[in-house]
């Protein structure tokens, strides 16, 4: 599975790589260790992407279209949402003198490292699926969320809170009376 998405860069050809892969759940939580599951579930993702080599400098382009599901920030039903990007990386190989102190420039900062004469696409894609899981997942734009007071679904079900409760702390706000 992970396995699959290693490239030996030193048999690359001089056009270049062109893979097209479709990857499942499995994948996806392979890619997180045991006892730091992602938030998200992965149903499917597909990565079309050409993979090309100039001396030692590797160029990631392509773009992925996923399938995930995660919990609905209003109402915690799972939701299920299409995210897909574009993307490039730029490898070159690691440098043995690199220190805790260097000063990264801007340059260095969309660089990515590789050691060896492989280079694993699990981990650049697991990347950039979660960059696109937006901050707030919703199941449907006008989803009504979770009674505060109750916890009861109110997509689903209505709710029998009194609505004219008030928290005790603001009650004495009640009294307070305005001259003109």
């Amino acid at each position: 599975m992970a396995d699959s998405l290693k490239i030996n860069v030193t048999i690359l050809p001089d056009s270049g790589l062109h893979l097209v892969f479709s990857e499942g759940p499995q994948w996806f939580e392979n890619c997180f260790p045991p006892d730091a599951p992602p938030d998200i579930s992965l149903r499917r993702v597909d990565v079309d992407c050409v993979i090309t080599r100039s001396q030692d400098t590797v160029l990631v382009k392509g773009r992925f279209d996923a399938e995930i599901s995660a919990p609905c920030s209003r109402c915690l039903e799972t939701a299920s949402l299409l995210v897909g990007a574009d993307f490039l990386y730029t490898l070159i190989p690691a440098r043995p003198e690199t220190r805790e102190d260097l000063e990264l420039s801007a340059e260095d900062l969309e660089t990515g490292y590789y050691t060896g004469d492989f280079i694993d696409l699990a981990p650049m894609l697991c990347e950039q699926i979660i960059l696109q899981v937006p901050m707030r997942v919703l199941c449907a734009e006008t989803c009504k969320g979770l009674c505060p007071r109750c916890g009861e679904n109110l997509n689903t079900t209505s709710c029998r809170c009194r609505e004219e409760e008030t928290d005790p702390r603001l009650a004495v706000l009640k009294q307070f009376k305005v001259k003109k």
